[in-house]
Formats: structure tokens, sequence, C-alpha cells
């Protein structure tokens, strides 16, 4: 026993000063120290899940030269946790203060493998960015879809936005197949309605409660979108076979992170508009 990590002093850090960190620092490893049904239930998206008990057991699976960020439901088991990686030699650890319960900011839903079978095989990395093709095609059809059906007009400039914003997305993915793959992106491919973050809109809709009709509404199923396809991205580089494949997925998590810290913005200049 290294009697070291419960005297390690402990830097917390605010959910404000979290998701700015998270937001600016790609190196920094979100890990989740709570019981598996407490994940499942909604967890910060991009956050490993590690339980508190087997913490040690698999630290492996984190850098200890990049800096760790941990958390819990209010902060307890969290700040165990983070003297737990201190004492074993990780460089930078910091535990965010109150957990997941006062957490404002990007979350997902699920349990580690949720969305994941779209991604299973991984027999190239050609596959893999046609799988993140669909996803972006599939968004963006129902956001043209539902700004066609909307009454609010301002909500259907809205999805008319969002749409804009997945054909942005998708002729990325395009170039980082060409780029990486030194091919022309395949003609014709075929969407299967698959939906970004391994959730289907019911699901989402009914997740947030939303009112298509309504602007706020409309950001925050956007922003819970998202959120799933940062944490799905996530997720799979860590199943990648090979760097280059893991490198592409991490790339598109990391633009995911950026579209939701976009229509964060978004929604704060509504709310204020409307003070």
């Amino acid at each position: 026993m290294r009697w070291k990590q419960f005297l390690t002093p402990v830097e917390s850090v605010t959910t404000e000063n979290a998701l700015s960190m998270l937001g600016s620092d790609e190196n920094i490893q979100l890990v989740d120290v709570r019981q598996p049904a407490e994940y499942d239930e909604g967890h910060i998206a991009g956050a490993k899940h590690i339980p508190l008990g087997e913490l040690l057991d698999r630290a492996n699976e984190l850098d200890k030269e990049k800096p760790v960020m941990v958390y819990c439901a209010i902060g307890g088991r969290s700040r165990v946790a983070a003297q737990l990686l201190s004492g074993n030699e990780f460089s930078k650890v910091y535990n965010l203060t109150g957990g997941f319960n006062i957490w404002e900011g990007w979350e997902s839903i699920g349990d580690y493998d949720q969305g994941l079978e779209m991604f299973n095989g991984f027999e190239s990395l050609e596959e893999v960015l046609i799988v993140a093709y669909r996803m972006e095609v599939a968004l963006g059809d129902f956001y043209i879809d539902m700004a066609s059906r909307v009454a609010n007009q301002e909500a259907a400039s809205l999805f008319s936005k969002l749409a804009a914003i997945e054909a942005k997305h998708k002729r990325h993915v395009i170039s980082q197949y060409t780029e990486l793959t030194g091919k022309d992106f395949p003609e014709n491919v075929e969407v299967d309605g698959a939906f970004e973050g391994g959730l289907t809109t019911a699901e989402y809709i009914s997740r947030l409660g939303a009112d298509m009709e309504k602007p706020l509404d409309i950001l925050a199923f956007a922003m819970s979108v998202e959120g799933q396809a940062m944490d799905l991205y996530m997720r799979a580089s860590e199943k990648a076979p090979d760097k280059k494949t893991q490198k592409a997925l991490l790339q598109i998590s990391s633009e995911e992170k950026a579209h939701l810290n976009s229509l964060a913005a978004v929604m704060d200049s509504l709310y204020a508009s409307r003070e």
C-alpha cells in the first residue's frame, strides 16, 4: 500500500472550469469512476468508464504523462480516485467538484458499448469513415425534413442552419477519406438512417421531451445528438485496430466537441435576447 496516495493534495475544479478545460485541451483524459448503472443513466460525453473499485487494476489504460480529470456523482469517490492516481505517479490529476449531479455541459447516455455495433469489425479505415459519413447524412436529412415541417419560422430557420452545419461535416469526412486513404470517396453510398451517437430520432426527442417548434428545445436536442456522437467516436477510438483509424475517430470526436461549443454559444445568445 502506498500511503502517500492518501496524503497527496488533489486539485479540484468547478464544472464551469472543467467544461472550459475539456473544450480547450485535447490531452485531458476524462474518467467516470461511478458504477455501471450510474454511467448508463447519464455521463459526461467522452468520459472513459472505470469504476473506482477497478481503477488501480486498470490504471494502465490511462497515460500517466497526460492530465486526468475524474468525477463521480457528488465528488467523494472521485477525490479518492484522484488521490489514488496521484499516489501512483500520474503527473496531473483534477477532481470535478460536485460531480455529475451538478454538471452543466455535454452529456451522453447508455452503456459503454452503446452504438458501437455500427463500427463492428473495423475491417478498414475506409469503412469507419463511411459509417461517419452515413451518420452525418442521416442527421442532415432529418434537419432538412424538419425545416419543411415546422410552422414556427424561427425554428425552420434554425433547422436549416443545423442542416448546413451537417453538410459541412459531411464534406469534411469526405475530405478525410481522400486524405487518409489516398482514394476517391465512393459514389452512391447507401444511407440507412443511422443516427449520430447510436440513438434513434424518437429516442433523442423522448429523452428531452423536446418541442420541435421551439428554438431552445431544438438547440437542446442538437446538443444532445452531438454529445452522444462525440461520446461514441471517443469510445470507438479505443477499439480501433490501428493508430491511423484511432486518430481519425478522435479527430471527428474533436469536431463534434467544437460543434457542441458553438451550439452552446447560440443557446446563450438566444437566452440573452429574451432577457
